[in-house]
């Protein structure tokens, strides 16, 4: 489908990005850059330390139909903390100024799309001061939650690179209403727009059959990381649950790791299923044929996998931690207090997926849809260029 194109070059530049050092690192960002691709002309910028090169070096590639530059420079090592900061600093700036040489060679941009604020803020700054480029802001970071309150600890010197990077952006957008407040409580912003992650349409849809699943069946979908999601409150929760389900957990870690928790809140194995590092496509066939999603975060920034779950048209259990869990539709699922085993538990016991439509679930999820970002990142762009 082709789509309304403005006569804008935009670099898309990261302080996430999936490479060859982490492939998930900010693989949200990169759906945002090739979904701007199809209503301006993108190019992404990244850079990032690799303990297995010696030199600077630029991987040049067309990822998706989107040109992107990754320049890799070597690791650095000190032992005094201040030399270490400015080393590492100039490494970076370093790293970025050659992969920019190489993009401006034939480019001119009007916009650069700044993604999570610094480090790679300090470079967007230097570009408006020395070409006047201006530039913006899409902010993902939990280090800005009340919840987990990374900012605040930051050092001084730090913080006031922040605020010089947020003071000179043309303007502010947060992936969720939650984060933006946090923003603005920080004094880093007056103003912010509000700007989703998004579902890849091709993978997660709603199962059009009806599902005579002979038990319940629950999915949850994570890191696994206990402090994180809170994983030992819902298995706490599941080792009380008297109804006949399954528990289908899949896991970015080890299996092995799962099982072991399961048999320490002597989860019955016969009622668990377990896969780890599954495919984008093979999440999405697992949530169709689940019943409800669950999600016990003690935070959030965004919580993808939640609309993942509600693009698939499942209702959910969530916990009220921020991002997409502030909503509270009874359409959409169970709303619970972080942390409140016994509100979880209930929730789980009392669910019934007769209760709700996964059309009308799959409607709301249109928020998060390709189609709406587009809408929204036109607006923004034609509004600041």
């Amino acid at each position: 489908m082709k789509h309304k194109k403005l006569n804008t070059k935009v670099l898309f530049l990261a302080s996430w990005y999936p490479s060859d050092v982490n492939h998930l690192l900010g693989n949200f960002v990169q759906k945002h850059a090739e979904i701007a691709s199809d209503i301006v002309d993108v190019e992404v910028l990244f850079a990032v330390s690799n303990e297995n090169v010696d030199n600077f070096i630029v991987k040049d590639t067309i990822i998706n139909g989107v040109k992107t530059i990754i320049v890799y420079y070597p690791k650095i090592k000190s032992n005094i903390p201040l030399l270490s900061s400015y080393k590492k600093k100039s490494a970076y700036i370093k790293a970025l100024s050659i992969g920019f040489e190489k993009l401006t060679k034939q480019n001119k941009y009007n916009l650069v799309h700044l993604n999570i604020a610094f480090p790679a803020g300090l470079f967007a700054f230097g570009l408006k001061s020395k070409h006047k480029i201006p530039y913006i802001i899409t902010e993902h970071w939990t280090g800005f939650l009340p919840h987990k309150k990374e900012y605040e600890k930051l050092p001084i010197y730090i913080k006031r690179q922040f605020k010089k990077i947020y003071s000179n952006a043309d303007k502010i957008l947060s992936v969720s209403e939650h984060l933006g407040e946090s923003l603005v409580n920080l004094k880093l912003t007056k103003n912010f727009e509000t700007i989703p992650n998004v579902v890849n349409s091709e993978f997660f849809y709603p199962n059009h059959d009806e599902l005579n699943n002979d038990k319940v069946r629950f999915i949850h979908v994570s890191t696994f990381n206990d402090e994180h999601k809170n994983i030992s409150g819902m298995l706490s929760a599941f080792s009380q649950l008297d109804r006949n389900y399954e528990l289908h957990i899949i896991t970015e870690g080890s299996e092995d790791e799962v099982w072991k928790k399961l048999k320490a809140y002597n989860i019955p194995k016969e009622n668990c299923l377990v896969d780890s590092k599954l495919t984008t496509k093979e999440v999405g066939e697992a949530m169709r044929l689940a019943d409800c999603f669950i999600l016990f975060s003690n935070y959030e920034t965004f919580s993808v996998v939640l609309a993942e779950a509600w693009r698939t048209g499942i209702p959910a259990i969530y916990s009220q931690c921020g991002g997409l869990t502030e909503i509270n539709n009874p359409d959409l699922g169970v709303q619970i207090e972080p942390r409140d085993e016994e509100g979880l538990l209930n929730a789980l016991q009392n669910f019934q997926i007769t209760d709700y439509s996964r059309g009308k679930i799959f409607e709301y999820s249109h928020n998060f849809s390709e189609e709406k970002l587009r809408e929204q990142l036109l607006k923004i762009y034609s509004e600041v260029i």
